[in-house]
């Protein structure tokens, strides 16, 4: 007996008997996490909806429950979750729901259950339902290929390579012989890196080391393709020699995935498209060893902080790079399933990650957080999956409302004739040509859509940018598989002006057709805050005329990271933004959030407002700055800023040339070869103006230059409300109101403005709500606009 006593006391202290069950923290989620989703009585619309929770320390799988009824007495469980998501597999009846979940900790223990939330799936929930890994493995195809095409494609192929296609085809088999002439690309000698910033030696061979790999990894697909559809065997022979010579490539050298993610992520997943098309060229013995490395590969990316093994990426899903490795982890998934043991779980990450947190950086409208310039690098990528998940799995993932408006808001930043793309690192420069391959599958893959309307103008606007058509294996396939694009068709059906309000983003235009004709204003308040690329501060803006920036942003990039970029590029000071006793918004921060406020659109004027109160880290209790568009020669901007104590406030502006500055008439002028602008601001204090030019710390290549005017309070003041007047126009054109009046009352600021007999009457209300009286004018809206 003295015996069984301490043996039942040790079980005891195991087994956790009589011990509290560890607890589900539900704490709230911080800004750069994926929260809880649904949101709490949200009307979803997929059916059924991705739930998504936190992961507690403790989790090591998770249950979830959801019914129809709040005390759970009918529920349906799902048990055994690897990820801190679920989808169910077939849609659920319309109703509202209540769900919970409880975490099992690596020991055995059970969690208790989470507090309840609720949402509702209307009737009209678009249905998507996940496969199971069951159902994902009797969807992928038991043989090869599987990637972009499944075996029972090969007879059309292979008959539409001799026949209607012959030309499309002959243009990849002469490429497939120069490569096979001229011999592989070699590995990368050099180490590269970009991890270290001011190692420049290594830095110097990190982007040429991807480009190496991918020539090596095209070279490889392009021959291993033509084999597939000839089954020549000297296409056979050299997508072998090919192959193999790709998984001779040192993991462990200059392509390591945590040395050169770029290059890593190239050899993450193009060798196993020339490892699927040309498999059956393989001994076994070359197939283990191809498998060795490939899994050496996947093992880095799964391990790495892009992934985290899956629960780490999903915890917190807006890591950048992240947003593309996940599918690219798919891709040699799909090749190896049941070759490499672990590719059956990446590939139902891939799945969990796409149906509950794909696209991150956008909303339902197909705005893109982190700018035009990244929208576009990522999308490349993205039509991969698309084809993967659609041909292999048998996803519609269409289905997401996110590709119904894929390319609108490429419409929108970045007009023909735009001489930038906006906000987001890189977005400096005007659409890549290459961009027409994605463009070239979106269109032939939507194009025909009925919940796709846009897609007519988005041709449009690919051919008015002379974007180059895809090339290649991609190029074939999609002529061989999908439908043609449909015609194109200018956007005259189209409002102007639009808001992206998941990402806090107004593009308020005169025209879409021409910038030649337009004048552009871009507005930014967003909830993602100052994160990854989309760095630009809240209640910034930038404005375009007739072809001309005039009034820009700073989204220049010498390297990720650097001095330039952390110090300058991501500071509130480099951009037309507001600053607090000279200090600026929480920089490149999740935390740094703003919203759109209120928002009106009209043809003859458009009204937006921002709050940016929470991206000052408590120096401002009040940070709206309204914004009206008189189109399309004025701009009134009103910024309502309160501090706790007495500040001074500053305000930047930014342009390409220099500005001229009169001091006592609080005034710019800015003159540009096809447009100028009058600036003038209506202050209730004084104001003091300094100009300079260049950048603080400088990069370390070469942009054009930049001045800057801060125009400045004097005085400490609780609070201020300044006005500031922009009036676009053609260059050598007189300003269109010269005569400019500031007028206030106690519950309203405004302007008036005369050009001859023509009166101009516009004014803000200063609360959130109720009615506003100023100038013989009473208004119950934010805005009021009234010409005579």
């Amino acid at each position: 007996m003295r015996r069984i006593l301490p043996a039942l006391l040790v079980l005891v202290r195991t087994l956790g008997w009589g011990a509290a069950p560890p607890a589900v923290t539900d704490r709230p989620a911080r800004p750069d996490e994926i929260g809880y989703r649904p949101a709490e009585g949200e009307l979803v619309r997929l059916n059924p909806p991705a739930l998504t929770w936190l992961v507690d320390p403790e989790a090591h799988t998770w249950t979830v429950q959801w019914s129809t009824d709040p005390a759970f007495r009918t529920a349906r469980t799902a048990t055994n979750l690897p990820f801190n998501v679920y989808v169910d597999s077939r849609p659920w009846p319309p109703g509202r729901y209540f769900w919970r979940y409880q975490f099992t900790t690596r020991d055995g223990r059970t969690s208790t259950w989470s507090r309840v939330r609720s949402f509702v799936v209307p009737p009209d929930a678009v249905e998507f339902p996940m496969p199971t890994r069951a159902e994902q493995r009797a969807r992928l195809p038991r043989e090869h290929p599987r990637l972009f095409l499944r075996p029972e494609d090969l007879p059309r192929l292979r008959a539409l390579a001799t026949g209607p296609e012959k030309a499309a085809f002959d243009a990849l088999r002469a490429r497939a012989d120069r490569y096979i002439q001229t011999g592989p690309t070699p590995e990368p000698t050099h180490l590269g890196s970009a991890n270290d910033k001011t190692d420049r030696e290594r830095i110097r061979y990190w982007w040429p080391n991807r480009e190496q790999a991918l020539r090596a990894c095209q070279e490889a697909e392009t021959i291993a393709f033509v084999y597939l559809i000839t089954q020549e065997p000297r296409y056979g022979e050299a997508a072998r020699r090919w192959i193999l010579h790709l998984a001779s490539w040192d993991p462990d050298g200059p392509t390591n995935f945590r040395l050169n993610c770029e290059a890593g992520k190239v050899m993450l997943h193009r060798p196993a498209r020339a490892y699927d098309w040309a498999w059956d060229t393989l001994t076994e013995a070359d197939r283990e060893r191809v498998r060795r490395v490939m899994a050496r590969r996947a093992r880095d990316a799964w391990e790495s902080g892009e992934v985290g093994r899956g629960t780490g990426h999903l915890q917190r899903p807006f890591n950048s790079h992240g947003n593309r490795t996940w599918h690219k982890l798919a891709e040699t998934a799909i090749a190896f399933y049941d070759e490499i043991p672990e590719a059956e779980h990446w590939l139902d990450y891939a799945l969990h990650k796409f149906y509950a947190a794909y696209p991150v950086w956008s909303d339902d409208d197909g705005g893109w957080h982190e700018g035009l310039s990244y929208w576009g690098g990522y999308m490349a990528k993205a039509v991969w999956w698309c084809q993967l998940a659609e041909t292999a799995l048998g996803i519609e993932w269409w289905h997401k409302p996110f590709f119904a408006r894929v390319a609108d808001y490429a419409l929108y930043t970045a007009p023909p004739g735009s001489p930038n793309m906006g906000f987001g690192d890189l977005s400096h420069g005007t659409p890549s040509r290459t961009w027409g391959g994605f463009m070239d599958y979106f269109l032939r893959r939507l194009g025909k859509r009925p919940d796709v309307p846009h897609a007519p103008c988005w041709r449009w606007w690919a051919e008015q940018w002379k974007l180059d058509p895809t090339e290649g294996v991609l190029e074939f396939l999609y002529r061989a598989r999908l439908p043609d694009p449909p015609p194109a068709l200018p956007p005259t059906n189209l409002p102007p002006s639009r808001v992206f309000h998941g990402i806090g983003v107004a593009s308020l235009h005169h025209t879409l057709l021409n910038s030649t004709d337009d004048v552009h204003l871009l507005f930014k308040s967003s909830p993602f805050g100052s994160q990854s690329h989309g760095h630009n501060p809240q209640n910034s803006f930038q404005l375009n005329a007739y072809g001309e920036a005039l009034l820009t942003t700073c989204v220049y990039r010498d390297l990720h990271g650097s001095e330039f970029h952390t110090r300058w590029a991501w500071s509130t000071r480099a951009h037309n933004a507001v600053l607090v006793n000279g200090e600026g918004q929480i920089p490149h921060s999740a935390m740094a959030t703003g919203r759109i406020a209120a928002a009106q659109l009209t043809p003859a004027w458009d009204y937006i407002e921002g709050d940016a109160v929470g991206a000052y880290a408590g120096r401002l209790i009040r940070a709206r700055r309204k914004i009206l568009f008189y189109k399309p020669e004025l701009v009134v901007v009103c910024d309502d800023l309160a501090a706790p104590r007495p500040a001074t406030y500053q305000f930047l502006l930014h342009a390409l040339s220099p500005f001229t500055v009169d001091e006592p008439g609080a005034r710019l002028e800015l003159n540009r070869p096809r447009a100028a602008l009058t600036v003038r601001y209506l202050a209730p204090v004084e104001l003091r103006f300094r100009q300079w030019d260049g950048y603080d710390p400088p990069p370390d290549r070469p942009f054009p230059n930049q001045w800057h005017v801060e125009a400045s309070t004097v005085q400490p003041l609780p609070r201020l409300l300044l006005l500031t007047i922009l009036q676009p126009r053609r260059s050598g054109a007189p300003e269109p109101w010269p005569v400019v009046e500031r007028l206030e009352s106690s519950t309203a600021v405004g302007v008036r403005l005369r050009n001859g007999s023509h009166t101009l009457r516009i004014a803000f209300r200063l609360s959130d709500d109720g009615r506003a009286q100023w100038a013989g004018l009473e208004f119950d809206q934010p805005v009021v606009v009234q010409r005579d």
